[in-house]
């Protein structure tokens, strides 16, 4: 008996080695080719999601939001940067309003401009960036300051970590000021660079969606290289290098951009990430151009390319060319401006 139970557990281990063995293991990075000159009729909504919901985000009667900038949601909460001057508008869920943080002007407790936004989700925090004065202002979700203090270096964008670390964004070279990705603290001092290899010669930027929060961290799309790489606190790892077919060549991104031609180039404006899927908008730069949009399948790598995005869910179209990311299981897109009414509304796509 004990030698067909020795018999028996060899097999197992052997039977569990096999197996193993046969399973794919994916290796990072994953390398993706990208043409914007494919065009599938559309991409549908049924191929990433299962579901759509519809909130208006209501400002009391009053045309407020000219569009959304940016926008995160954090449990029971939304929070919303205006394209304009309306400042962050914080809603409810279910889009009731419960505070506008527009608090322009030169005054102790004020800002000249929103450079950039992000929140602190664990702190449930709003922080806003302002240049103009050099500070980062925290507030409440209650609209209520809590505190600033001085940045040292310019940012393009940032995200908060946990203990008040920011995460800050500056995808080109600069000469005077900290560039690249790099972890600051509240006293402006840098704890922590990341290698993203800024070439000093680019002169070109676009200006678009620099990162999203994940499941794996800080999501961040990297325009110098194409690329996406997931950043923690400790580490940069580049997860998805993209072959993209329509990228500005090196010795163009060297010249003055005034200077040259962008016939037949893209740059990623966009883009939303879940457990199974990337969705990117581009701009391709063809005619008076145009957006494209790409879905990606992170498990197989295949690409779909189309000129437009289709509900076919519901069958409420858009063409908005923006689809946000709100967490790892909920995007959202807004819909068009309705001349009657100014409340603006959007589309709640729960993900599959």
């Amino acid at each position: 008996i004990a030698m067909r139970n020795f018999r028996m557990l060899s097999f197992v281990i052997f039977l569990f080695s096999y197996l193993s063995s046969c399973v794919e293991q994916k290796s990072w990075p994953l390398h993706i080719v990208i043409d914007l000159k494919e065009n599938t009729e559309s991409i549908r909504y049924s191929q990433f999601a299962q579901s759509v919901d519809y909130i208006e985000l209501n400002t009391n009667d009053s045309c407020i939001i000219s569009d959304i900038s940016k926008i995160f949601l954090d449990e029971d909460t939304l929070i919303v940067l205006d394209q304009d001057r309306a400042g962050v508008l914080v809603f409810t869920k279910d889009g009731r309003l419960v505070k506008q943080i527009n608090d322009y002007g030169n005054g102790p407790n004020e800002f000249v401009d929103i450079t950039a936004f992000a929140l602190d989700s664990i702190l449930n925090q709003i922080c806003i960036f302002d240049w103009s004065t050099q500070r980062i202002m925290r507030y409440s979700y209650n609209g209520v300051l809590l505190s600033t203090y001085h940045m040292n270096s310019f940012v393009r964008d940032f995200a908060v970590l946990n203990d008040e670390i920011n995460l800050c964004f500056l995808p080109f070279y600069s000469k005077e000021l900290p560039y690249g990705v790099w972890l600051s603290d509240t006293n402006s001092v840098i704890v922590k660079r990341y290698d993203t290899k800024v070439p000093a010669d680019y002169q070109f930027e676009f200006i678009g969606t620099n990162y999203v929060s994940s499941n794996q961290g800080i999501l961040y799309y990297d325009r110098n290289w194409d690329n996406i790489s997931a950043i923690t606190k400790d580490t940069l790892e580049v997860l998805y290098e993209f072959d993209l077919k329509q990228r500005m060549p090196e010795d163009l991104r060297k010249k003055d951009p005034a200077s040259i031609r962008l016939d037949g180039f893209g740059m990623m404006s966009n883009f939303s990430s879940s457990d199974q899927y990337i969705l990117l908008s581009y701009y391709f730069y063809e005619g008076d151009g145009k957006y494209k949009w790409v879905l990606i399948d992170k498990n197989s790598g295949k690409t779909i390319v189309s000129n437009r995005v289709e509900n076919d869910i519901d069958s409420i179209q858009t063409s908005y060319h923006h689809i946000y990311q709100l967490n790892s299981c909920t995007w959202c897109r807004v819909l068009d401006a309705d001349p009657d009414d100014c409340q603006l509304k959007i589309q709640l796509l729960n993900l599959k």
